[in-house]
């Protein structure tokens, strides 16, 4: 792969994976300053990608250059209604409550917290269900996180097993 495939590649695990709110404000006082109330935000971002890896006139590309290929793709055992179920470690005994989970959720994949569908809270873990095209996201967006002290995993939840 070439250099500017390369680069283009760092840019979407980073979008994948780490914290950018930082970045999002950022990214909104600058389409603040252009006044284009719809198309600033893609003008800023393919300026941004300009500035990163140049004239991209002679480079041959398409979406699945992107695609993480082989064992990383996740499996999501339990789909309901185009919704994943994730399983976390966190629970009652760790005082997690539903807002708490949807702000970390938000803060850290950036997805829209109305977009998190039902959360069930038990002693020692909790249940969350997230539309499929944000899972990925919300379970690369979660390593190592601390939860009140404590490491939480977010992975898929796997289908209870039914009794023969």
């Amino acid at each position: 792969m070439n250099q500017q495939k390369k680069k283009i590649s760092r840019v979407l695990e980073i979008a994948m994976t780490e914290d950018l709110s930082m970045y999002g404000d950022l990214l909104k006082a600058m389409k603040k300053s252009l006044g284009l109330p719809f198309f600033g935000t893609r003008k800023v971002a393919a300026a941004l990608l300009k500035e990163l890896i140049g004239d991209i006139s002679g480079l041959d590309y398409s979406a699945d250059d992107f695609v993480s290929k082989g064992k990383d793709k996740l499996v999501f055992e339990d789909v309901k209604d185009g919704k994943v179920r994730l399983f976390a470690n966190v629970g009652k005994q760790h005082k997690a409550e539903p807002g708490d989970l949807i702000r970390e959720i938000v803060k850290r994949s950036g997805i829209d917290g109305k977009n998190i569908g039902k959360i069930d809270i038990h002693q020692s873990y909790s249940f969350i269900e997230i539309p499929e095209q944000y899972a990925e996201v919300v379970l690369l967006s979660f390593e190592n996180v601390r939860f009140r002290g404590v490491r939480m995993v977010l992975e898929p939840a796997r289908r209870k097993k039914k009794e023969q």
